[in-house]
């Protein structure tokens, strides 16, 4: 659930084109992790940190890939004569 969730962020910053977006996001899920470290009464398990981390990149990265693909099949259409 926190891949599916940081996936959602990802792509989420990368729709507002925005890199102060995607960078804020980026430090406050890092700030959110560190907080949530500081005021747990238990150990705290870093791999839900690796997983929210990578959950964000490939949502920003399937984004990317999406908008690769909808200009090259744009393009594809464009180039059809009749």
């Amino acid at each position: 659930m926190i891949t599916l969730t940081a996936a959602a962020l990802g792509i989420s910053a990368g729709q507002t084109r925005s890199a102060a977006a995607i960078a804020l996001i980026a430090a406050l899920t890092g700030i959110t992790f560190a907080l949530a470290a500081i005021t747990s009464p238990g150990p705290v398990s870093i791999l839900a940190f690796v997983y929210a981390v990578l959950g964000y990149n490939g949502g920003l990265m399937l984004f990317v890939l999406g908008l690769y693909a909808n200009t090259r099949l744009r393009r594809m259409t464009t180039r059809v004569s009749h």
